[in-house]
C-alpha cells in the first residue's frame, strides 16, 4: 500500500470555504473618496532615523494616518506633526490637499519643533 492509498479517503460532502469577512471597520472609510498610494513616512523622532513605507488612502484625513503611524513608530501623535515638501500637514486637512504622490516621503517631526 502506498501513502497516497493509505489517505485517499472520501470524506463525503465538499466543504466549502467560508466567505472572509473584511477587517476594515465601516466607518473607517474615507470620507474625501481618493485612491491608495504608497508613502515613505521617516521618523525624526528619537535616536537613529527610522522609515516605514505604508499604504494609505489619500483621501483620509491626516489626523488618521497620524494614529496609524504613530502606532507602527511607537509614538503619541500629539508628540509629532507631518510634513512634506517642507510643508506641515493639518490634521483636519485630508491628505490629499499636500500633493502627495505614490512612493513620496513624509516626514514626522517633533511637535515642538514643527512650524
Amino acid at each position: 500500500m502506498s501513502f497516497k492509498d493509505e489517505f485517499d479517503e472520501d470524506l463525503g460532502e465538499d466543504i466549502e470555504a467560508p466567505v472572509p469577512i473584511s477587517k476594515t471597520p465601516a466607518g473607517k472609510t474615507p470620507t474625501g473618496g481618493g485612491r491608495n498610494i504608497a508613502l515613505y513616512f521617516t521618523s525624526t523622532i528619537g535616536p537613529g532615523e527610522k522609515k516605514q513605507k505604508l499604504t494609505v488612502n489619500n483621501g483620509n484625513d491626516v489626523s488618521d494616518i497620524k494614529r496609524t503611524v504613530g502606532s507602527i513608530f511607537g509614538l503619541n501623535p500629539a508628540d509629532f506633526h507631518m510634513s512634506s515638501g517642507g510643508v506641515t500637514m493639518d490634521e483636519s486637512s485630508p491628505i490629499n490637499n499636500y500633493s502627495v504622490s505614490d512612493g513620496d516621503e513624509v516626514l514626522l517631526i517633533p511637535a515642538s519643533t514643527a512650524g
